[in-house]
């Protein structure tokens, strides 16, 4: 092989590289295989599924959308230059921890759990799974208006949301064939049988 091929196969190589490096990594989330958070990415709603369930914006407003990625969405809601609230939907699949905190939340909003975190931030639970929150930027919003926010989120369209693989449930087997079940025999009855003694039945 001459050398001119072997730099040729080289700088052939380098490009390939380079080129899954710059134009693939960014889309890795939408690729097959891998994880997120421990979780494959098939069973976790990717980000751009949330956008369309945003509120829409109100005349003189603007929704700019900052960041997505598999299992989150975040938008700035804009007034002219100033920022009056960040809106978020996550899915909870990878960080059930986020959950928790609506554990015995007395408080409901069109029929799911609600908290407030702090004086500026407000979080519903959709399906047991997806965490809507707005919190407040600069003079902030109020709970009422906070809330109206929330409500305004497609909640009903959320809540449906499915991710492109369910979770595996365990594999049950087929009839007449599940795995032998050892009964435990009390040594006194092992004892008794071993004592019996075996009986010939007659040819037939």
């Amino acid at each position: 092989m001459s050398r001119l091929l072997r730099w040729g196969i080289g700088l052939l190589l380098i490009a390939s590289l380079l080129f899954a490096a710059f134009f693939l990594l960014p889309f890795r989330a939408w690729l097959p295989g891998g994880t997120v958070a421990d979780v494959a990415t098939a069973e976790v709603v990717n980000g751009s599924a949330f956008n369309r369930l945003f509120p829409k914006a109100e005349p003189g407003e603007q929704l700019v959308f900052t960041q997505e990625k598999r299992g989150f969405s975040e938008a700035r809601l804009k007034q002219g230059e100033t920022i009056k609230a960040l809106l978020a939907i996550s899915d909870t699949t990878t960080a059930p921890a986020a959950r928790s905190k609506f554990d015995g939340s007395s408080e409901q909003l069109k029929g799911w759990p609600l908290v407030e975190q702090g004086n500026q931030a407000s979080a519903l639970l959709v399906a047991d799974r997806f965490q809507v929150k707005v919190i407040g930027q600069g003079p902030g919003l109020d709970a009422g208006q906070r809330h109206e926010l929330i409500g305004a989120f497609d909640l009903d369209g959320l809540a449906a949301l499915k991710p492109a693989r369910a979770p595996r449930a365990p594999k049950a087997l087929a009839p007449g064939r599940q795995q032998p079940v050892a009964i435990p025999v009390p040594s006194a009855q092992k004892e008794a049988a071993q004592s019996v003694p075996a009986i010939l039945e007659p040819a037939a």
